[in-house]
């Protein structure tokens, strides 16, 4: 009799495993601020810096243009960005944080904190140096 397959041996099956339980954490804290975990993400990434194309959010975020703008649609609907004209090039826009934004963005960013601060806890610094390297190591493009 041939062994059982185990989804589990494949790296694929365990890192969606673990983006399963990240995104359900998220989905639970930010349903109070009508926020999904792709719009948490891409109200990150203008957290770190806002003023910006929608091109150079898709950089930060590695989501394609259309995925985005239907993205940046609902949060712009939800009071949490605006788009302003670029001055650099008509046929673009600029993304930036409203002031709404601004007030919540604070205990937004706290979620993403204790889930970091949860997951880490249970590895040694070291293990965790290692993972975090070959994570993004795994997210790169192949050479």
């Amino acid at each position: 009799m041939p062994d059982k397959y185990d989804a589990r041996s494949h790296i694929c099956f365990n890192l969606g495993r673990v983006m399963r339980k990240v995104y359900e954490h998220y989905q639970v804290q930010l349903s109070s601020f009508g926020i999904t975990p792709p719009q948490y993400f891409v109200f990150n990434a203008l957290w770190m810096g806002d003023g910006i194309t929608i091109g150079e959010l898709c950089d930060r975020v590695s989501l394609d243009s259309s995925t985005i703008t239907g993205i940046i649609d609902r949060l712009e609907k939800s009071g949490y960005v605006e788009r302003r004209p670029n001055p650099e090039d008509r046929r673009s826009a600029m993304v930036y944080l409203t002031a709404e934004a601004r007030k919540v963005g604070p205990k937004l960013l706290k979620y993403a904190d204790e889930l970091d601060a949860e997951m880490r806890k249970r590895f040694s610094a070291k293990d965790m140096k290692v993972f975090e390297t070959i994570l993004r190591e795994l997210g790169e493009p192949q050479k």
